[in-house]
């Protein structure tokens, strides 16, 4: 015992370091056949969900910001018959890359002939009005079902593929095939190679521009994050207005030769939705329209919205039994920054608070932030 620290301590004096165990190396797999590697959460699921056979090899690297259907945007991978998108913590998903090949093809899968029931032994599926027999059934139930493939789109029919003909069915994210020639084997059932055909025709879109340093933090907290599309303009220090209401929110911005909004929040009647807005370009000229659209009230903490706010009010409100109500104070004028998405959503930054206030591409996509970052 003696001996041991003894040895240590000389070590110590000595400045020899006795090194840590080493941090495990990220597992990555490489395929010279597309001279393409996997890693991280797509190697895992990858591996997890059946491998070469189901997804083929990569045929991309990873893509950071990929925009899906002009509205979700993050890392996405491309594969020969599949493109797996990282949606955090909702974890890996498939692309609709059956719908999109179609619309690559300029055919609408709502023009196929649909059907009202199922035949013995086959499953219906009201949503797209289209059944799933064998031997594509058994396929569907055993490789993960509605949420690998998502809803059949057509009913079987014959198409040439290739320099192959025969039958298959187009799903939202898949198109299987029925290779007659093969029966008897596992693979009587093949995928579509839809992920190299429609990278070969379609190049992936993606994000451009960033969002502005300011709103970079607050816009990862949206709940409706995943869907705000890419950052399109962006306007600094623009005239904004902001009136704060018994039950919302009205906010006014000019974004200058893209016009005059003014977006409102308030309590939804819809069950499920307690806040949503309504938005509504600013119509209201001085000298032309009235200042005043309410009566004075009586009472000294209630503030009738005036000019533009006013205006508004009566056009969204005046015959709809869920409305803002009356400001709780005077209209505010502050400078705003403004960014907007591809989606149609926007977050607003009030300068002079450091309130940001942030609406999606639905109407009840609708989020405040009292206490935004700092100015940079």
């Amino acid at each position: 015992m003696y001996t041991r620290q003894v040895l240590i301590a000389l070590l110590v004096l000595a400045g020899v370091l006795i090194p840590a165990p080493a941090a495990a190396t990220p597992r990555v797999r490489c395929f010279p056949q597309t001279n393409q590697c996997i890693s991280g959460v797509f190697l895992d699921y990858w591996e997890q969900h059946g491998g070469l056979a189901v997804f083929g090899y990569p045929i991309t690297p990873v893509i950071p910001n990929e925009t899906v259907e002009s509205i979700w945007v993050g890392p996405t991978q491309w594969f020969e018959r599949d493109r797996l998108e990282d949606h955090g913590a909702q974890g890996i998903l498939a692309g609709r890359l059956g719908a999109h090949i179609l619309e690559a093809d300029g055919r609408s899968w709502y023009d196929f002939p649909q059907v009202w029931s199922a035949a013995e032994g086959c499953a219906y599926f009201e949503v797209t009005r289209h059944s799933l027999c064998e031997p594509f059934l058994s396929y569907w139930r055993t490789n993960g079902g509605l949420e690998r493939f998502g809803y059949p789109l057509s009913e079987p029919m014959t198409e040439t593929v290739e320099h192959w003909t025969g039958t298959v069915q187009y799903f939202e994210r898949r198109r299987m095939e029925h290779h007659r020639e093969l029966s008897g084997t596992p693979y009587a059932v093949l995928l579509g190679r839809l992920g190299a055909d429609l990278l070969s025709r379609v190049p992936p879109a993606r994000c451009d521009i960033g969002i502005v340093d300011e709103l970079v933090d607050i816009a990862a907290t949206l709940p409706f994050r995943a869907e705000l599309g890419c950052p399109r303009s962006a306007y600094r220090s623009i005239p904004a207005s902001f009136q704060r209401m018994e039950f919302g929110q009205m906010i006014w911005m000019d974004l200058g030769a893209d016009g005059r909004f003014i977006y409102v929040s308030f309590p939804s009647i819809e069950p499920g939705h307690p806040t949503i807005y309504a938005w509504i370009e600013d119509t209201w000229r001085e000298g032309i329209d009235p200042i005043n659209y309410f009566a004075p009230s009586t009472r000294s903490d209630i503030y009738p919205p005036q000019r533009g706010f006013g205006k508004a009010w009566q056009v969204l409100f005046r015959r709809s039994p869920a409305t803002p109500g009356f400001g709780v104070e005077p209209e505010q004028p502050a400078p705003a920054t403004v960014q907007r998405f591809s989606s149609g959503a926007l977050i607003i930054w009030n300068e002079a608070t450091n309130q940001v206030y942030a609406f999606g591409r639905q109407r009840s996509d609708v989020a405040q932030r009292f206490r935004a970052l700092p100015r940079r």
